[in-house]
């Protein structure tokens, strides 16, 4: 899945955790990038694919690289506003959003590892589906809409429908 449906679902989760407004962008902001903190391994690409294809989604796409992952962002020192159990609790649900959003694309991933080298993949969808970012940027959009702030619960749980329904009743359009 694309960086921008990661950070746009992790946002949604923020959203759908309806914080306070005096830290309501910090929450957002913490939930969008714990959303696409997995990926960081990503820049493994700067030396040379086969480098990238070779530890991306081996370390930080795991239950313990999470764990890691959200520790090691916990750790920043402007989030004095926000509790270390809601950081926590942020910074996994954002990581195992980008777990399950990874999930049903064709990458496999080792959740279980170094417990279990099980690959867990759905191929519900490709790599260059339109559909599910486009519903997500659409949610995200209108969630963070003045108009529509108050009906964000509402706006995650249709764009959750429309995908249950797009990968129950239109099955492998999007995948190769």
């Amino acid at each position: 899945m694309d960086s921008i449906t990661h950070i746009c679902s992790g946002i949604l989760l923020g959203r759908g955790l309806r914080p306070l407004a005096a830290v309501r962008r910090t929450m957002l902001l913490v939930a969008g990038l714990a959303a696409l903190a997995p990926d960081v391994d990503s820049v493994s690409y700067l030396w040379r694919s086969d480098t990238f294809f070779r530890l991306h989604h081996t370390y930080t796409h795991t239950l313990v690289g999470l764990v890691v992952v959200a520790l090691a962002a916990i750790e920043s020192r402007w989030l004095k506003n926000l509790s270390f159990a809601r950081l926590l609790g942020i910074n996994q649900g954002g990581g195992g959003l980008h777990l399950c959003g990874d999930m049903i694309a064709l990458w496999s991933l080792r959740i279980l590892w170094p417990f279990s080298d099980h690959d867990f993949v759905h191929k519900w969808t490709s790599d260059f589906d339109y559909a599910v970012p486009a519903v997500v940027v659409v949610a995200t959009g209108l969630s963070e809409t003045d108009g529509f702030q108050h009906c964000a619960p509402w706006i995650i749980a249709g764009a959750f429908l429309l995908l249950v329904v797009y990968f129950l009743f239109i099955p492998g359009w999007g995948a190769a």
